[in-house]
C-alpha cells in the first residue's frame, strides 16, 4: 500500500477516537503554543523558557524540572516562513514528537487550516478546485507545498505529523475549571464534536481575506456573544493578532511571530492559567500584516 494511503488510514483511525481519548490528563502541566509558521528559533526559545533545553542532536531534554510538563501545538506550524526555517521546523517537530512520546504522551498536535490545505494540495485532493485564485493563494499563503514537492523526505515527515493531528483537545481539572483547545474559534455547539462539519469549524473560521473591511467582531460575533465570566476557557490561534486577546473565557494566542511580533503560549497547571512569550528573533524575513483586531471593543 502506498505511503499516503497508509497515512490516510492512520489519520482516519485517529479521527474516530472517542471524545474520552481527546482528554488531556489533568495530572500534568501543559505548554500550549500558538501558530508557529516556521518560527523554529522562537519555538526553541519559548520551550527553553519552559525548562525544555535542546541537546546537540536537536532533541528536547527530559529533566526533573519538566518531567510533568507536556507540549501542545495549536496548529499552523507550517507556511509563511522561509524554506530553510520551514524545513527545520518540520524536522524538529517530527523528531521531538517521536522522542518525547516514547514513555508517555508529552507532545500533542492540533490540526490547523494550513496543515489541512497543504495536505490537500500534496495528495491531489479531487475536491480541491484549482483556479487562478487557488494558485495565487498557494504561492502566497501555502508555500510549504512547493517545498514538500522538492523534498520527498520532508514530505514523508509532514504526512506522518499530519496523521497525528487532532482537531481538538480538552483539559478538565474540576467542575469549575476546564480548557478546550482548537486551532480556530468556532461556535460552542461545534466544540469537541466529531462530525465533519464540526471538525471543519474547529480548523478554520470564516475567511478574513474574503471580508477584509469587516471587523472581526462583526465577522465572527459568536466569540464575544458566547463568552462567559467563568474559568471554562476556550483557547485558539488562527487569527493573527499583535498580542494575546482575551474576552472573558475566550482567548486567542496567535501573536504573529512570523509577522515580527511574538510567539506565545498559555500554561495550564492544575486550575491556573498563565501566559508567556518570546520576541521574533529576526533570523528570517518577517511577513507583512495589517491587523484586524479581535475583541476590539
Amino acid at each position: 500500500m502506498p505511503l499516503e494511503a497508509l497515512l490516510l488510514n492512520l489519520m482516519q483511525q485517529n479521527e474516530t477516537l472517542t471524545s474520552d481519548k481527546m482528554l488531556l490528563p489533568s495530572t500534568y502541566e501543559y505548554i500550549i503554543i500558538g501558530d508557529v509558521h516556521g518560527c523554529i528559533d522562537e519555538l526553541k526559545s519559548l520551550l527553553k523558557k519552559q525548562d525544555f533545553l535542546v541537546d546537540q542532536n536537536n532533541l528536547l531534554t527530559l529533566t526533573p524540572k519538566n518531567r510533568h510538563k507536556s507540549i501542545v501545538l495549536l496548529g499552523d506550524f507550517i507556511d509563511k516562513g522561509s524554506d530553510e526555517k520551514l524545513t527545520e521546523t518540520i524536522e524538529f517537530i517530527h523528531n521531538n514528537y517521536q522522542h518525547l512520546n516514547q514513555e508517555r504522551k508529552r507532545f500533542y498536535l492540533i490540526l490547523g487550516n494550513h496543515e489541512s490545505m497543504v495536505y490537500r494540495y500534496i495528495t491531489n485532493d479531487s475536491n480541491l478546485i484549482i483556479n487562478a485564485k487557488t494558485i495565487e493563494n498557494k504561492e502566497k499563503y501555502y508555500n510549504t507545498v512547493a517545498l514538500l514537492e522538492k523534498k520527498p523526505h520532508l514530505k514523508k515527515l509532514f504526512l506522518e505529523l499530519y496523521a497525528e493531528c487532532a482537531t481538538d483537545y480538552k483539559y478538565i481539572y474540576s467542575k469549575d475549571f476546564s480548557v478546550t483547545l482548537t486551532h480556530a474559534p468556532c461556535p460552542e455547539k461545534y466544540l469537541s464534536q466529531k462530525d465533519e462539519t464540526s471538525k471543519k469549524k474547529m480548523v478554520k473560521c470564516i475567511s478574513r481575506s474574503k471580508n477584509p473591511k469587516m471587523p472581526l467582531d462583526e465577522l465572527i460575533p459568536y466569540i464575544h456573544e458566547e463568552a462567559k465570566e467563568n474559568q471554562h476557557y476556550h483557547i485558539f490561534g488562527h487569527l493573527s493578532q499583535p498580542n494575546i486577546r482575551q474576552y472573558k473565557n475566550k482567548i486567542c494566542i496567535d501573536t504573529s511571530a512570523i509577522y515580527g511580533d511574538t510567539l506565545s503560549c498559555a500554561i495550564v497547571k492544575e486550575d491556573s492559567l498563565t501566559f508567556d512569550s518570546v520576541p521574533f528573533e529576526k533570523k528570517q524575513k518577517k511577513g507583512q500584516q495589517t491587523y484586524n483586531l479581535l475583541f476590539d471593543f
